[in-house]
């Protein structure tokens, strides 16, 4: 797994995971997000599929937890997880086991 795939950020227990530039610029203009439905990941989890101009990728997530939230405008929006500002380019919301 490339580890520069997505950011991390920890909050009062929660972990916030987005699209890192680097994943950004392997793939291009996002055209297509699809995003976990479990309720849990374990590392390793496919937690994003996404089609873009340059690439189809699986994103897998460095850590485990209880899904919290996704972004769901990502999925009516694809574009917005090119945007370089975290509110928008966020994937998933963790609680860590």
């Amino acid at each position: 797994m490339d580890t520069q795939q997505l950011w991390l950020e920890e909050a009062n227990g929660v972990i916030t995971l987005g699209m890192s530039e680097a994943l950004q610029e392997e793939a291009g203009d996002i055209a297509y997000v699809s995003l976990t439905k479990a309720a849990t990941v374990d590392v390793d989890d496919t937690i994003l599929n996404l089609e873009a101009s340059k690439a189809a990728i699986e994103v897998p997530t460095p850590v485990a937890g209880q899904v919290i939230a996704v972004n769901e405008a990502a999925m009516n929006q694809p574009e917005l997880l090119n945007s370089t500002d975290r509110a928008d380019n966020w994937v998933i919301r963790l609680k860590a086991n």
